[in-house]
C-alpha cells in the first residue's frame, strides 16, 4: 500500500515549505502578474490535445506554462542500473523508462514544434527530496528573455488526483487543463482516468478546462445565471476565448418562463460588458427547460461550454449548481469549462 508522500529538507530533516522550495519557484518579472496555465501530462494522446488547448490560449499574451506529471510514490522506478543521482540530473536527456520522463520530453518537444519554446532559452534543474521515493520531486524551468517561464514537473504524490489538486492550489493557476480520455480507465498506471479527471474538476477550487477529442468546432459558449457573480465569471472567460480568438456566445437558461426575462436582461448585460471590455459576443440565447439537456444541445456546435459551479444553492441558481455542472461534464461531447 502506498505511503502518504512527505518532503523534507535533505540538510534539516524538517518538511520541505512547497510555497519557498518547490521546483516550480520562479523568480517573479517585473509588472503585473502573467496569465498562468497547469495542463496535466500523462502520455496520452487526450493530455496533449490539453496541452495544444493551453498553447492556443496563451498564445499572444506571454503566459507561462506548466507541464505536470504525477506519479504516485510506489510506482516502479526503472533507471538502467544507473545511479538515480545521474538520473536526476539528466532527467530529459537520457532515454530511460522512468515514469513521467518521456511524457514531459516528448510535450517539450510539442511545444518547440509549435514555438512556444526556444532550446537556447536559460535552463534550470530543481530537486526536493520525498521521503520513501528515491527520485523525489523534479522540474526543468526554461526561462525566455522576455520572462516567460516554461515549467516540466515530475512530482511525486500519494496519488494522481491529490498530486494534480495539490500543485494547482499552492501554485496559483489562472486555469487548470486536463484531458479527458476515451477510455473509462485511461492508458497505463498511474495516468488520468475518466474519474480522475471529473474528481479534478468537483474539487479543484479554481477554473479548470476537461478537453476532448472534439475541438473542430465554433467558439465558445458561456452559460449564464441571473446574478452578478456569474456575469464578472463570464467577463472573465470571455478574456480567456479571445485569447484564442474564439467566438463567444452567452446562454441562460431558466427552468421556468416567468423567469425568462430576467434572463434575457442577464444575457443582454453580460453581452454590454463584454463588449464593451473590447471583446465582440457573436451570439446571445435565453431559453426555457431542462437546464442540463439545454446547455448540452446549444453547446454541441461549440469547442467549449462554460459553466459556473457555485458554492450556494437557493431557487433558480440551482440550475447552475455543482451537480448541474457535473452532468453536463458528464454528458457534453465537447470540452467543458468550470469556473467560480
Amino acid at each position: 500500500m502506498a505511503g502518504k508522500a512527505s518532503r523534507e529538507n535533505p540538510e534539516t530533516g524538517e518538511p520541505a515549505l512547497r510555497d519557498s522550495e518547490s521546483p516550480t519557484d520562479v523568480p517573479e518579472a517585473a509588472g503585473p502578474p502573467r496569465f498562468s496555465l497547469l495542463v496535466c501530462i500523462d502520455g496520452t494522446d487526450a493530455s496533449y490535445r490539453a496541452l495544444r488547448h493551453a498553447v492556443r490560449i496563451g498564445s499572444g499574451t506571454g503566459a507561462d506554462l506548466t507541464l505536470l506529471y504525477v506519479r504516485p510514490i510506489d510506482q516502479d522506478l526503472r533507471t538502467g542500473g544507473m545511479q538515480i543521482s545521474v538520473v536526476r540530473e539528466n532527467l530529459l536527456d537520457w532515454g530511460l523508462e522512468l515514469p513521467g520522463g518521456t511524457a514531459l520530453r516528448r510535450g517539450r518537444e510539442l511545444l518547440v514544434e509549435l514555438g512556444w519554446l526556444n532550446k537556447d532559452w536559460q535552463t534550470e534543474f530543481a530537486h526536493v527530496d520525498v521521503q520513501g521515493d528515491p527520485l523525489g520531486d523534479n522540474a526543468i524551468i526554461y526561462s525566455s528573455p522576455e520572462g516567460r517561464s516554461i515549467v516540466l514537473r515530475l512530482l511525486i504524490a500519494p496519488s494522481v488526483a491529490s498530486g494534480i489538486l495539490d500543485e494547482a492550489k499552492l501554485g496559483e493557476f489562472d486555469l487548470l487543463i486536463v484531458g479527458m480520455p476515451e477510455g473509462e480507465k485511461g492508458s497505463g498506471p498511474g495516468y488520468v482516468s475518466r474519474k480522475i479527471a471529473r474528481r479534478v474538476a468537483r474539487e479543484h477550487t479554481g477554473a479548470v478546462l476537461v478537453t476532448r477529442a472534439r475541438e473542430e468546432s465554433d467558439g465558445h459558449l458561456v452559460c449564464i445565471a441571473n446574478y452578478e457573480g456569474s456575469i464578472v465569471a463570464a467577463q472573465k472567460h470571455a478574456e480567456i476565448a479571445g485569447r484564442c480568438a474564439s467566438p463567444v456566445f452567452l446562454l441562460s437558461v431558466a427552468r421556468a418562463a416567468d423567469i425568462l426575462p430576467d434572463s434575457r436582461k442577464t444575457v443582454a448585460t453580460a453581452k454590454e460588458r463584454i463588449e464593451k471590455a473590447g471583446i465582440p459576443v457573436s451570439g446571445t440565447t435565453a431559453l426555457v427547460g431542462d437546464p442540463v439537456a439545454l446547455i448540452v444541445e446549444q453547446g454541441r456546435p461549440h469547442s467549449v461550454i462554460v459553466v459556473s459551479r457555485f458554492q450556494k444553492r437557493t431557487g433558480w441558481r440551482q440550475i447552475f449548481s455543482n451537480s448541474i455542472a457535473f452532468k453536463v461534464l458528464k454528458r457534453a461531447e465537447n470540452s467543458v469549462m468550470i469556473t467560480r
